[in-house]
């Protein structure tokens, strides 16, 4: 079967109220599910003139969604009209949204040869999502290594088939950085949590074994090696992350610095 980028994402369900109940929505592998609702009965009611449950707006509201996005201005005006909760799914299943709102632009982008609005769009998300862990990855290490800001940190949308980087120079004043992260790296990363491991930046998976240790993978992330007396810099480095009982990640790097 070919690999598929919602094979990457983890399974994400929502709660609903509807009917006076709490009824559950769910996604996996790419197909939206209404738990507690015979679809086909439902559908029989509403030709008969009966109201659509929630749940069921939910997954109109869903389709309904990637139509919507060819158009910025057209998200943006359901977005204000509906609420985001509305529009884009409740609960979890607003992260598994996004990924297929991404997805859709970056196709569209590519499309164009890289000129139109939906690069605009993919930067926006981008730096909403990928800014937060960037910022708490260079905190960590300005902790470490005794420096005392961030000087400066540049992020930039990578188009396909360019490798994902972060890079910059630290020392006992600050640090400044520069990354170039792709939609790649929202699907593969930001989607399993994996942004920052134990103080490093993950980059990519490059090896995930899902068939046999699914909470076991290979990553390329970055931490900061000494240069010299003075100075630190961003290396990225192989690794090995791993899912402990409790939930979280644990980092351990394949060569030690």
């Amino acid at each position: 079967m070919r690999d598929r980028w919602c094979h990457h994402v983890p399974p994400a369900t929502a709660i609903v109220p509807c009917s006076g109940e709490q009824h559950r929505v769910s996604w996996r592998r790419g197909k939206l599910k209404i738990e507690d609702h015979d679809l086909a009965a439902e559908r029989t009611m509403l030709a008969f003139g009966g109201e659509t449950p929630a749940c069921l707006q939910v997954v109109t509201l869903w389709r309904n969604l990637y139509s919507w996005a060819m158009s910025g201005q057209l998200l943006q005006q359901m977005q204000s009209r509906l609420g985001p909760d509305m529009l884009l799914a409740p609960g979890d299943l607003r992260r598994v949204s996004d990924l297929g709102l991404l997805l859709r632009w970056e196709r569209e982008w590519r499309r164009s040869r890289y000129y139109s609005e939906h690069g605009r769009l993919l930067a926006e998300q981008l730096r909403a999502h990928a800014m937060p862990p960037l910022r708490d990855h260079l905190r960590c290490w300005l902790v470490r290594n005794g420096s005392r800001r961030i000087s400066k940190l540049d992020l930039d949308l990578g188009r396909r088939g360019q490798p994902d980087a972060l890079r910059g120079q630290m020392d006992s004043v600050g640090v400044r950085a520069s990354a170039t992260l792709s939609v790649r790296w929202l699907v593969q990363v930001w989607a399993r949590g994996l942004e920052v491991v134990d103080g490093a930046f993950v980059l990519e998976v490059t090896d995930e074994q899902v068939r046999t240790v699914p909470e076991v993978a290979r990553v390329r992330a970055v931490r900061w090696d000494r240069q010299d007396a003075v100075s630190w810099a961003a290396v990225t480095a192989p690794a090995l992350v791993q899912r402990l009982p409790e939930g979280e990640w644990r980092l351990e790097w394949e060569q030690e610095p």
